[in-house]
């Protein structure tokens, strides 16, 4: 059943820029957190440390796809590497701001230049992939496996820097960071064997605007909708957790979440499916939609666990296949900053989500907050049918020989 996994790691190179990849990506489950519990430590401020994490959260989803542009037209490790530099003296910055106790504007500043150069690992590593994969079945198992290593992040990440920051050293999770992106820089980046082409010499007339490709912006919306229910689902779980007088089961809920989902994308990189990618992203998606929505009558933790673990069960598929849809609609040499625009919408999504399932708990309870979550992607799942045959790849065109 596995077969699929051991053909593409015995592609020339790519198991050692998937491991290097895994190091570089640590600090998407670490810096956030990690700033919030650094900050609200030595400030006693939660305000605070929400502000500066949402800071450097945006500066990242903007940044993001502007550096996917110029990492294109350059190479990845000719735009990372400086990028990467400028990110850490920004997370040294912000540590030095806190402690000297500076002027808080350049608490923001330091978090704004940190996020608008951590850069999207998974965007560089799937662009990587999809690169040197030699056919679609191959790319789907490479994009599976991508959306594991990040859900591997997602479960240890948080409590790995929760237990550093608490029980040893307030800013060990940002120190961490700091660290496991400059070993992953490091690895990543010289290996130019594996590094997708350039588009330096590209023609000026197919430079475009990635997002005029009307299934690509299509795709984005629809992970837009799957941010929205991340934010929501993270934010309503807590409130839960706490209404049912149990705050630490919130951490096993969105840890049995983030485990459904590790189980299928490891299953779906396994399967060889018949179906088009476009077919599997609508169908994806209304599994998500379904399966979200029994969350908000659920009577107790133990039932909301269970129910989390099973809606896990379609947030890989759905991550994956929107993926592989604008991977297979952007051109070869625009692929890393189309791949980018699918972390810039999760991440402002997440914002969104999380707003408001914050707004509906405070008016109507927690597990109303849910509600976000379901209607989010109900409306994310009829939007991506509504738009499914604009999923559709071109066909290549036929060369008539006179």
């Amino acid at each position: 059943m596995f077969s699929a996994y051991r053909d593409i790691f015995g592609i020339p190179g790519a198991l050692k820029f998937s491991a290097a990849g895994l190091i570089a990506r640590l600090p998407i489950a670490l810096l956030g957190l990690g700033v919030v519990l650094f900050i609200q430590a030595e400030t006693g401020s939660y305000a605070q440390a929400g502000i500066v994490a949402a800071t450097f959260m945006t500066a990242q989803a903007i940044s993001n796809p502007l550096l996917g542009k110029q990492i294109d037209r350059h190479g990845q490790a000719k735009v990372m590497v400086p990028a990467t530099i400028i990110h850490v003296i920004g997370l040294a910055g912000l540590l030095l701001v806190v402690y000297l106790r500076l002027w808080p504007g350049l608490l923001f500043t330091s978090a704004a230049v940190a996020g608008a150069t951590v850069g999207s690992v998974g965007a560089l590593v799937r662009a990587r992939w999809a690169a040197v994969t030699r056919n679609q079945k191959e790319l789907d198992t490479a994009f599976s496996w991508e959306a594991v290593a990040d859900e591997l992040m997602f479960v240890s990440g948080p409590a790995v820097v929760t237990a550093l920051a608490t029980a040893l050293w307030a800013p060990s999770g940002v120190v961490l960071s700091m660290v496991a992106v400059t070993i992953g820089a490091m690895l990543l980046y010289p290996q130019k064997t594996t590094e997708p082409p350039t588009s330096k010499r590209e023609p000026r007339a197919m430079r475009g605007k990635v997002l005029r490709n009307r299934g690509i912006l299509f795709a984005v919306i629809g992970q837009f909708f799957l941010g929205i229910n991340f934010g929501a689902v993270d934010v309503s779980t807590i409130a839960s957790a706490e209404e049912h007088g149990v705050k630490s089961a919130a951490g096993i809920a969105l840890a049995a979440y983030a485990l459904g989902s590790l189980i299928a994308g490891i299953v779906y990189g396994a399967v060889n499916f018949r179906a088009p990618v476009r077919v599997r992203y609508a169908a994806a998606a209304g599994a998500l939609a379904v399966l979200s929505w029994p969350l908000v009558f659920a009577p107790n933790m133990v039932v909301l666990t269970l129910l989390m673990l099973l809606v896990g069960f379609a947030v890989s598929p759905t991550l994956i296949t929107g993926s592989s849809v604008v991977q297979s609609l952007a051109p070869p040499k625009r692929m890393t900053e189309a791949l980018a625009w699918i972390s810039t919408a999760i991440g402002f999504g997440v914002a969104v989500g999380s707003a408001l399932s914050g707004i509906v708990i405070d008016h109507y309870g927690a597990h109303e907050g849910y509600l976000v979550t379901a209607v989010s992607m109900t409306a994310g799942a009829l939007f991506i049918l509504a738009a499914n045959r604009s999923f559709e790849p071109p066909k290549p065109q036929r060369v008539v020989l006179a």
